[in-house]
């Protein structure tokens, strides 16, 4: 049996490491409400509505015309595509229970000034390595983090979460 287990961990990144975390939480942020406005209008105008690999298809199209989408890392950008079907999915199997069954509602824009943010990423080829007290991350490099565990075992993907008081927990 394979047992998985979570490590949180408090980053302490560069100037600019800070820099391209808040630029990746943002590009999330603005994928994740972009295709949710492009799901809304589908499905009010031809009663539709867009899987992952449509949304993916359509990102790819939209990362050759908006270049900053091109800055952060891809991982972030297709989890919060995953992320919204997630989302749609839970809501339309939720319809299906009697009304005070219910527990998920319409999805939501994400909003830039909300307590928690964040983005996950996922480790392929590498690109995901812990080293003494460096973390390795797609697009940031290594890391410094504060050390108060040690990490085991394979890492398969990390979440990067910025709260409201500017701290950086992986």
């Amino acid at each position: 049996m394979l047992v998985q287990k979570a490590f949180k961990v408090t980053l302490i990144p560069s100037r600019n490491q800070f820099v391209l975390i808040n630029k990746t939480i943002g590009c999330a942020r603005f994928v994740y409400n972009r295709f949710l406005a492009r799901c809304k209008e589908l499905y009010d105008s031809e009663q539709k509505t867009l899987n992952f690999f449509g949304c993916s298809r359509e990102l790819t199209q939209l990362k050759k015309e908006i270049e900053w989408l091109k800055e952060v890392d891809k991982f972030a950008l297709q989890n919060a595509l995953k992320n919204l079907e997630t989302a749609y999915k839970n809501f339309f199997a939720d319809l299906k229970k009697p009304s005070s069954k219910r527990r998920f509602g319409f999805p939501q824009f994400k909003r830039k000034h909300s307590f928690k943010q964040s983005y996950k990423t996922n480790f392929t080829n590498g690109n995901i390595q812990v080293r003494e007290n460096y973390l390795k991350l797609p697009k940031l490099s290594w890391v410094r983090y504060h050390k108060s565990q040690e990490i085991k075992g394979t890492i398969v993907n990390v979440t990067v979460t910025r709260t409201k008081n500017r701290q950086i927990h992986c």
